[in-house]
Parts: structure tokens; C-alpha cells; sequence
């Protein structure tokens, strides 16, 4: 007879009263009053196996009810089985149980004793029929409360979701990853969410713009703040590399609408962590002379806050929040969390990178290789946990650790400070009082666990904190702080030396302690500036306790990121924060040269801003009279000439504006928006306004000329625009005058470049100023002959390949702001490009801020409509495939071996050469074999894409750089009777824009362009789509060909389709696009890496150039 039954528990009711019975006879008496004045309500009865409970609520006069309970078990045996349960041979035991104060185990309350009266009543006086039906009405229908619980989280869920009356949007953040080489492995992107109409739940979202997302309002959100700040970047600034993707995806912790970027319904929880590596044993049968037998080997596996990182399952990130700072990254996507663990030393990610690894490839370790790898890994980084299974951890011996100080200078002012355990077996500082409590250590008698005390180092530490007042101080994480003002750190030092043999000990940097004899402030500096030709002559000097120091010696510390100026024996002074990063900036302002300190015209507001009121300051007339036109320009808001007749959109007025303003300044600059966003017409909106001061001379290419004489005529009609042409060049420049555009060729000027320069011009603009370049070019040199008052340059990809071409473009546009190139060199383009020093990118960012104004349209233009872009892959045949790797074979042993120094030139030549020809044989075997009589699989799958477009009513641009791929695709759409417009390097100016202006107007389907000769400047918005049948290397050329149909006047959705060849020599040039796509989103866009990969990285490119 089984207790839970419904008949056995009627047929015990008595028992259960007599049990009941047994609490009341054991209670105090003095309980009685009390208890007979409670009221027993709501009583519930519930059953599990062999066990009853019977829950109450108890009432008294004036109390809140409280939860009593009543637990009736039967009684077991002597051996601990059972009893066979009949009411003959069961007893049952009653244990209570109270919410109330009162109630312990050894004595009941008077709650208790209320229901163990209630109980024996209730069932004394029933009969068996009765107690079945009492039992029945009390007991818990479990799946019923269940499903009432689960309508009330439900209900309460809608609540939740329910958006509050005045809440228009909220604000949601998507994390992205990727592991193509194409895009950045983490991505964040904001979102902005609008309340559904029937009041549950938040839309899909907007994505929020880079550049509405700075000007957002975050209602005094910190965090949303300091993120947007991370993720987005000012329009004319240049980005870094993905640390501030890792500093944002760090501040997310904890964040509460975080989401995936392709499921935003999905919430992401991003979790902070510290990394651990555990070393689990592993029993294995290993086969011996002796026979087989079991030995332990022990698997690393690396985890995050306990939680295990399978590699298999789980995504693993290694990133930089800083230059310095490593992060690691687990994805988990089954769970939906993010963990992020931030580690001290670089050196941390490779160790993460060689766990990983083994986690993957099973590896197992020997006892004796596993302690070495564990202490190892500890040794790495500091903030790694090592846990170590019994079998490798050693005997624990006791050790006392040394308080000592860590003192180190801090780069601007002051000190860092840290309280840490010291002892020479850790080979790592620990934090007083913070685990981990054991160290494993290696030593001659094998591995031993140091066993910390971590109570007496948290007394010491804390009385060392209180003896010398660190609380005054800057807090830097546990027991760190900073001292930061040169005041702070003096009477630091001061205490601590004071302090006795108490004081824990001080270790400096290399073992070498240092006096601070005083603060280096700005007050105490004299600057003289005075005029020289096109640039004006920078001296200073600092007093400090009778020693005079340099402004150059200061600018060098700095430059040099040294804390401390030396102005004795031993003896150093300290540049005060604020002082310091003033000196940064003046020292990127001004150049050395020769040991001459020189300011150009353009940097003067920089330098006197910099200098500032508290420097004493001897200056010429001419610098302040080029102060205070400054001055009066920062409160000029120029208006529209009246004369152009063209109605700005707002973000072309702040151009033509900030033009206006370089303009009356008279310095230059470069106009970096995006193609199609109307360059040309806030160019001609200054060039009205400086008609007055000479001609204008425009210098463009070839493919553009004609489209400056249109708009010039259709938004400036008072200028009087004129080509350079063959007849009377002469008589055209000599007899150009105020009001006059002459607009020419750079091929062109770089011949006549006499012509050009024998007079002055009034302005001189640079269209698609990135053929300038290279500054080591004839044209490059020959433009930099033309003497003009004023100069600006128009392009969309200022920076195509390496930050030398900045430098060259603003070397021509404003003379003297970046100085010489060795020194350009070493201040930035070295620390950017091969150390992604991100203070050094932010610096010159902050240097050319004001002369590059740059808007991308995805920023500016919410009407543009979207581009699409689809890479489609052609499978090379038999025949073509053993062509292709026929000649990859052949050029692989031609170009093998040791490179000759003095025949490196040719070697290149060759080497390009193979390379061009395999680029077209994945293209069409006819490009290289003129007897190739068959089709190819990229023209196949060219020609049905053309039906598809047909079919659908659309029309395409088709670019090549291959003038001979494009006359293939000719005879193939000829025999179909396909009509088309063509452009090529050939075409003459006047015939380029009746073919262009005829594709505008509807005839032809196809409009087939050389892309070097017609990637810029045309305007064919009449095709949504653009083929790309060849990659080239710099993916900005091609951006810019697709730019001639995706740009203002589109209204139609562009997709943009990619030919790629399988397994050739295209898809390693795709590959290297996202190196150089990522040097777009660190400064500003694309790379010509074939012109910058050496001989040897050539080679190596054919070598690989198949694979499968």
C-alpha cells in the first residue's frame, strides 16, 4: 500500500492527526495564548513520493500573514528500508517549518502550533470518505498553477514590451562578425527603433548614419554616448584600425538592447571575463615492450569566467582596444553572448592563437610538459588563471610575499603607482589580497604551489594606503593609482622617502630611481616669432631653477614619448598634462628644419592656439595682422554667389562655405567627397567669388573636360570657360583674364608646363587631384611650377595607396603644412602604416582636419538609393584551365631562383609581365592566344547575364581594363545584335560625350568602357547596372566606375556584378582588396598593392596562383 494513493492517504488521515497531535504535545506552553489567538487561511496540500505537505497562510490580530508548513513523512526502519505502509505497522513523522523570526529546528512558534491544532481538528473529526474529499479539495493541481504561472509571465512580458506613453524611438546596437577577408571581423552598428503601432514591441530599426549618429542627442546616456563616439567618425577625419570596435564592444557590457546584426529580435548579452586555462587529465592506452597499459595525459582547454571554449562551437576574436591593450572575444552563438576578456600583454594573443590550435588538433601533454606550459602561460600574462588538476600541482609551501612600490613615469606628467605582492618565483606582480591565493611554480625539485595569504597582504596593503593618504590620489584599478600633475607625484615621493624602513620598497624602471626637481609649465616659456619669405621663424626658451631649456629639446621629448626632461645629473623635470599635449600638437604644427623651427602660412592658427595666452610671446606685425584676419573669418558665414545658379543642398552649401573661407584665408586644401555628390558646383560657387582675382586655371582629365564647359555653362554662365586645345595656346593663356576658366588636360600641362608657368594664375584647381600622387612624377613636378594665388584640389580618393600621396597632394595644395618628406615620414607615415600607432593617425587627423573636407554618400544622401554587390564565379573549362596553368607553371620556373640586386628592375618587368598574362587568360584565351577560336566560361557567363538584364528592361555600364577583353564581348554582342555605346582610351573628347549623352538618352542596352579611360568623370545614371569583367588591383578605381551610374540623379537600385575566374590569379587580387579596404577604414581609401608588393611578393603570388 503506497502512501500517495488517494485511498492510503484517506485511510491515514488519523495517523496524519496523530502526528499532528505529537507537535502540540511537544510545544511550549507559553505559545498557547498566542497561538490560539491566530487564524489558519488558504491552506494548500501537495504530494511528492511518500512525502505530504500541507502549506498555510497564519493570520494574527494586528500581523501580516506569514507562511507556515507542516512536512509528514513516514517513519523508516531500523536497516532504512521502507515499512510495507498499512495503518497497522506506519507511524508518521510531522516536522514544521515558519517563515516568522521566532521558529528554529529545536523549538515551534506559535504559527506552527496553530496549524499542527488546525490539522489535528480538521481530521479527528472526519470520516474516511470525508478526509478523501478533504484531501481532494486541498490538494494543488500542479499543471494547472503551472499554466496560471505561465499566463501571468506572459501577460507580464506584454507589459514589458509595452512602449510607455512619450516614447518615440529607443536606440539598439548590432554586433556583427565576419570571417571574410573582405570586411572587419566586428562590426558595430547603431539602430534606431520605433514603437509598433499596436503598442508591443519596437520595428526593425533604422540604421543610424555616422553622420546623424554624432549629432544625436543621448538624454544623458553615458555609455550610448561614449560609443557612438567610438563607431563613428567626423566626415573629414580619417578612422583607425578596429580598436575602437574592441573599446566599444567592451563599454557593451552589460548593455541592455543589444542585438545580432542579421536577427535584431535576438537580444546579445555581452559579458566581461577573465581568461583561464585549465588542464584536464585524460587517461589513454599506450602499447609498451611490456604490453599496454593506461597513462594520464593532460588536453588544454582555454575558458572565459568558467565558461568553456569549445573552438569547434564557439567563434574566437583576437583584437586591440589600443595599440597595447589585447582582447579576446568568445562568440557563442547557441547561448547568444558575447564574452570579452582584456589581457595585459600582446604577447597573450599568441598564446590564445597556440591553445586554440592544440584545443583543435586534440594535442595532448606529459605530466612534466603540461606544468612547464602552465606556468608558462601564467608568465605570458598576469590576468590569465591557470588551474591545475591534483596530479601537476605539487606540494604547496607557504610564502611571504614583498609590498612593494612600482613607479613609473607617465607619459605627459606625474606617476603610475602600484601596490603589489613582489617575489622572485611569481614573475609577475600580483595584486595584494587578490587571488589567485596559489602560484605554480617550476623549480629544480619539480613543480610546487605557493601558497598566499591573501588576508595579511589586504592588512598590509591597506595600511600602507591610509599611512600615505593614497586616497588623494587617482585611482587606476586595484591598488594602482596616479599621480597626475607633477605637484602630486613631488609630494608623493616626498612622503615616501620620509616614510622609514617601514615603507615598502620603490623599483623604478630599470632599477634606477630619479629625482623630479620641478614642473614644466607654460609660464615659464618665451617664444620669439619672426618673418622669413613664405613662412615665418619659431624660437623659445624655458627657465626652470636658473637652467634654460630649449623649446626644440621639449618638442623632442615629447616627440620621442619621453616623461621626463633631463636638466641635470639624474635630475629631470616633468612636462605637466596639459602642457604635453600642447607640445604634441605644436610639435605637429611647426618643422624642423635645419635646426630651424618653421611655421607655414597654414598653421599659424594652429601654433597660436597652441602657444596660448600664458607664453610669453614676441611676435612680427605680419603674424598678427594673419591672426586677425583668421579671427574675423571665424565669424564670417559666407552666402551663395548670386551668380550660381544652381539651389545647394545643405551639405554642398557648408562646402562651397568652407571653400569660401580657405579661399579668403589663402591657403589650400583638397574637397574630398565622394564621387557624385557635386564637387564641380561648390567649386564653381568660389570660383565666382574670386573671378576678380585672375583666371582660373583648371587641370583635369581628358574624360572630364567637357563636363566642366557644361556645368560651367549651366551653373556659372557669368565665368567664361574655355579648353585648352591645340590652336592658339599661346594666345589662350597669355590673353587669359579675370573671369576666365581655362581648363586642361594633366597631360598636357605637364608638356606646356612653360606656358603654363610663365604668368600667375588667380586659382588653380586640381580635379581628381589624385593624379598628382606620386610626388616624384613629371606631372607632379611640373604642376608644382605654376605660380597661383589660391589652390584646391577635388577628389574622392585622396588616399589610394600609402599616406606618401597625402603628403604629395597637400606638398602642391598647401606648401609647407606637413613639411619634408623624411620628416613627414618619421612623425607619421612610419608609426601609422607599420606600427598603427592610432595616436599618430588621430594627430595627423587632427593636423589636416581643416583642409580636408570629406563626405561620403552614404552619410549625406538618405535618398540615394541602395547598391547591391553580387560576385559571380566562372568555371574555367578543361581546354582553358590547362592553358592557364601551362603558363602559371612556366612563369613559376622562369622567375624562380635567387634575384640578381643589379637586374631587380627587369626581374619586376617580367614578373608584371607574367602576371598581366595571367590575368588575361582567366579573362578569354583569346587575349593571349590570337588562334583561340572557342568561347570562354567568363564570356558565356557574361552573355547570359546581358539576356537576364535584357529580359528584365535593365541596362549596364561594362567596364575592363583590358581594351581587348571589351572587343571580344563586342563581336559576342554584335553577333546577337546587341546594341551598345562604347568608350575607350581612343575616343575623342567631342565623341565620348555624344556617346554619353546618347546612352542618357536611351539607345543602346549596354554602354562598354575602358576603365582607365572612362572609370572618372561621366555621368550614365541611365544604367542601375554595372558589370566589372576583370578585378583590378586597387579596388578604389573600381568604386569609382561604379560611382558613374550610382550617384545623385539614380533613382533606381544599383547592383553591381563582379566576373571572377575560379581558382586564378582574380581571386588572390579579391583577396588583397580587403587588405586595402581596411587601410580605407584606418585612413581613407583603397591601395595599389601591385605597384607596392616587392619582386619577391610577386613571385610568390604566381607561385599560389591556383586553388584547386
Amino acid at each position: 500500500m503506497e502512501l500517495t494513493s488517494d485511498d492510503a492517504i484517506a485511510a491515514f488521515g488519523l495517523l496524519i492527526a496523530e502526528a499532528a497531535k505529537g507537535l502540540v504535545d511537544a510545544h511550549d506552553e507559553s505559545l498557547d495564548k498566542r497561538a490560539a489567538m491566530m487564524r489558519v487561511e488558504s491552506p494548500v496540500f501537495q504530494r511528492d513520493n511518500d512525502e505530504l505537505l500541507f502549506e498555510f497562510k497564519v493570520k494574527g490580530n494586528r500581523q501580516k500573514p506569514v507562511v507556515a508548513s507542516v512536512l509528514i513523512v513516514p517513519e523508516r526502519g531500523e536497516d532504512g528500508e521502507d515499512f510495507d505502509y498499512t495503518p497497522m505497522d506506519v507511524s508518521l513523522k510531522a516536522t514544521p517549518s515558519c517563515q516568522c523570526n521566532d521558529f528554529t529546528r529545536d523549538a515551534a512558534c506559535s504559527h506552527t502550533l496553530a496549524v499542527a491544532w488546525w490539522l489535528q481538528e480538521q481530521l479527528t473529526r472526519r470520516s474516511i470518505t470525508e478526509v478523501f474529499e478533504f484531501f481532494e479539495e486541498l490538494e494543488v493541481d500542479t499543471i494547472a498553477v503551472g499554466r496560471e504561472v505561465c499566463d501571468k509571465v506572459l501577460k507580464l512580458a506584454d507589459e514589458a514590451n509595452k512602449v510607455e506613453t512619450g516614447e518615440t524611438t529607443q536606440l539598439q546596437w548590432r554586433v556583427g562578425l565576419s570571417d571574410s577577408r573582405y570586411y572587419a571581423p566586428l562590426s558595430i552598428v547603431a539602430y534606431e527603433q520605433k514603437p509598433r503601432k499596436n503598442g508591443k514591441g519596437w520595428t526593425k530599426g533604422k540604421e543610424i548614419r555616422s553622420y546623424d549618429l554624432l549629432k544625436r542627442d543621448f538624454h544623458g546616456n553615458q555609455v550610448d554616448g561614449e560609443i557612438a563616439g567610438l563607431i563613428a567618425s567626423p566626415s573629414y577625419s580619417f578612422d583607425g584600425d578596429h580598436f575602437t570596435e574592441y573599446r566599444a564592444l567592451q563599454l557593451l557590457a552589460g548593455h541592455p538592447n543589444v542585438a545580432w546584426d542579421d536577427r535584431e529580435s535576438t537580444a546579445v548579452a555581452v559579458l566581461s571575463g577573465e581568461l583561464t586555462l585549465n588542464l584536464e587529465p585524460v587517461e589513454i592506452d599506450v602499447e609498451s615492450e611490456d604490453g599496454s597499459e593506461t597513462v594520464t595525459r593532460f588536453r588544454p582547454v582555454i575558458g572565459v569566467s568558467g565558461i568553456k571554449i569549445d573552438p569547434a562551437e564557439c567563434e574566437v576574436l583576437l583584437g586591440y582596444s589600443s595599440p597595447v591593450s589585447p582582447v579576446v572575444v568568445l562568440a557563442d552563438m547557441k547561448f547568444n553572448r558575447l564574452v570579452v576578456c582584456t589581457l595585459r600583454n600582446p604577447r597573450a594573443t599568441r598564446l590564445i592563437q597556440y591553445l586554440v590550435k592544440a584545443d583543435l588538433n586534440e594535442t595532448l601533454f606529459d605530466a612534466e610538459t603540461a606544468a612547464k606550459l602552465s606556468v608558462g602561460a601564467a608568465r605570458v600574462d598576469s590576468l590569465v588563471r591557470v588551474d591545475l588538476p591534483q596530479q601537476l600541482a605539487g606540494p604547496i609551501e607557504p610564502v611571504e610575499a614583498e609590498l612593494v612600490f612600482e613607479l613609473r613615469p607617465r607619459v605627459g606628467a606625474g606617476l603610475h603607482i602600484a601596490l603589489v605582492m613582489h617575489d622572485d618565483r611569481f614573475r609577475s606582480e600580483l595584486v595584494p589580497g587578490k587571488s589567485p591565493d596559489i602560484i605554480a611554480c617550476l623549480t629544480d625539485d619539480g613543480p610546487v604551489r605557493l601558497q598566499r595569504n591573501l588576508a595579511n597582504e589586504k592588512v598590509k596593503a591597506d595600511a600602507v594606503v591610509d599611512r600615505f593618504q593614497f586616497t588623494q590620489l587617482s585611482a587606476d584599478g586595484d591598488y594602482r593609482w596616479v599621480a597626475e600633475t607633477d605637484e602630486s607625484a613631488l609630494d608623493l615621493l616626498a612622503r615616501l622617502h620620509q616614510g622609514g624602513e617601514e615603507t615598502p620598497r620603490m623599483i623604478w624602471p630599470e632599477g634606477e630611481s630619479i629625482r623630479i626637481r620641478g614642473e614644466i609649465t607654460p609660464g615659464a616659456l618665451r617664444v620669439h616669432i619672426d618673418d622669413r619669405k613664405d613662412w615665418f621663424g619659431l624660437t623659445g626658451t624655458l627657465t626652470l631653477e636658473g637652467t634654460d631649456v630649449k623649446l626644440a629639446d621639449l618638442l623632442a621629448a615629447v616627440r620621442d614619448k619621453r616623461a621626463l626632461v633631463q636638466v641635470g645629473d639624474r635630475e629631470f623635470a616633468k612636462i605637466s598634462d596639459a602642457f604635453r599635449k600642447r607640445l604634441e600638437q605644436l610639435g605637429d604644427a611647426v618643422v624642423l628644419d635645419r635646426g630651424a623651427l618653421k611655421v607655414a602660412e597654414a598653421a599659424v592658427p594652429a601654433v597660436q592656439e597652441l602657444l596660448g595666452e600664458d607664453v610669453g610671446l614676441e611676435a612680427t606685425a605680419r603674424w598678427h595682422e594673419s591672426i586677425e584676419r583668421l579671427e574675423s573669418l571665424s565669424n564670417w558665414t559666407p552666402e551663395k554667389p548670386e551668380a550660381l545658379d544652381a539651389t545647394l543642398r545643405d551639405y554642398q552649401l557648408d562646402g562651397y562655405r568652407w571653400l569660401a573661407r580657405l579661399s579668403t584665408w589663402g591657403v589650400g586644401g583638397i574637397l574630398a567627397d565622394d564621387m557624385g555628390l557635386g564637387k564641380t558646383v561648390q567649386t564653381l560657387g568660389v570660383l565666382l567669388d574670386r573671378a576678380d582675382k585672375g583666371p582660373a586655371l583648371v587641370i583635369a582629365p581628358t574624360s572630364v573636360g567637357e563636363n566642366w564647359i557644361r556645368e560651367t555653362e549651366r551653373f556659372a554662365p557669368e565665368l567664361n570657360a574655355k579648353l585648352y586645345r591645340d590652336s592658339d595656346r599661346d594666345k589662350l593663356i597669355q590673353s587669359a583674364e579675370p573671369g576666365d576658366l581655362i581648363i586642361v588636360s594633366y597631360q598636357l600641362v605637364q608638356r606646356d608646363v612653360k606656358r603654363f608657368a610663365s604668368r600667375e594664375w588667380g586659382t588653380l584647381v586640381l580635379d581628381e587631384a589624385q593624379f598628382i600622387k606620386n610626388s616624384q612624377t613629371k606631372t607632379s613636378q611640373a604642376i608644382r611650377k605654376i605660380e597661383a594665388d589660391w589652390r584646391i584640389g577635388l577628389s574622392g580618393t585622396p588616399l589610394e595607396n600609402h599616406l606618401g600621396e597625402l603628403w604629395s597632394l597637400l606638398r602642391t595644395l598647401s606648401p609647407g603644412l606637413l613639411g619634408s618628406w623624411e620628416r613627414f615620414r618619421t612623425r607619421f607615415a612610419d608609426p601609422i602604416e607599420r606600427h598603427k600607432d592610432d595616436e599618430r593617425r588621430q594627430s595627423l587627423a587632427r593636423l589636416v582636419r581643416p583642409f580636408i573636407l570629406r563626405r561620403t554618400k552614404d552619410k549625406v544622401l538618405s535618398e540615394l538609393p541602395p547598391r547591391t554587390e553580387i560576385q559571380l564565379q566562372a568555371q574555367l573549362s578543361k581546354p582553358e584551365r590547362k592553358l592557364y596553368e601551362d603558363a602559371r607553371l612556366a612563369a613559376v620556373a622562369e622567375l624562380s631562383g635567387v634575384v640578381d640586386n643589379e637586374k631587380q628592375g627587369e626581374q619586376r618587368m617580367r614578373t608584371l609581365a607574367w602576371l598581366t598574362r595571367l590575368r588575361q587568360l582567366a579573362c578569354h584565351p583569346r587575349l593571349v592566344d590570337g588562334a583561340w577560336s572557342k568561347s570562354s566560361a567568363k564570356l558565356d557567363l557574361m552573355m547570359n547575364l546581358v539576356d537576364e538584364l535584357r529580359e528584365g528592361d535593365h541596362r549596364a555600364l561594362v567596364f575592363s581594363q583590358f581594351v581587348k577583353h571589351l572587343g571580344v564581348v563586342r563581336e559576342a554582342l554584335d553577333a546577337r545584335g546587341v546594341e551598345y555605346q562604347y568608350l575607350d582610351g581612343s575616343t575623342p573628347a567631342k565623341e565620348r560625350q555624344r556617346r554619353v549623352d546618347a546612352f542618357q538618352n536611351g539607345e543602346g542596352d549596354l554602354f562598354l568602357i575602358s576603365l582607365k579611360a572612362g572609370g572618372t568623370g561621366l555621368n550614365l545614371t541611365a544604367a542601375d547596372y554595372v558589370i566589372h569583367l576583370d578585378p583590378w588591383w586597387n579596388p578604389a578605381v573600381e568604386d569609382q566606375a561604379t560611382d558613374r551610374a550610382h550617384r545623385i540623379g539614380q533613382e533606381r537600385p544599383v547592383t553591381v556584378y563582379r566576373l571572377v575566374a575560379q581558382a586564378t590569379i582574380e581571386e588572390q587580387i579579391l583577396e588583397m582588396h580587403a587588405d586595402k579596404r581596411e587601410l580605407v577604414a584606418g585612413v581613407l581609401d583603397g591601395t595599389d598593392r601591385a605597384a607596392k608588393m616587392d619582386t619577391a611578393d610577386l613571385i610568390q603570388l604566381i607561385r599560389e596562383g591556383v586553388t584547386s
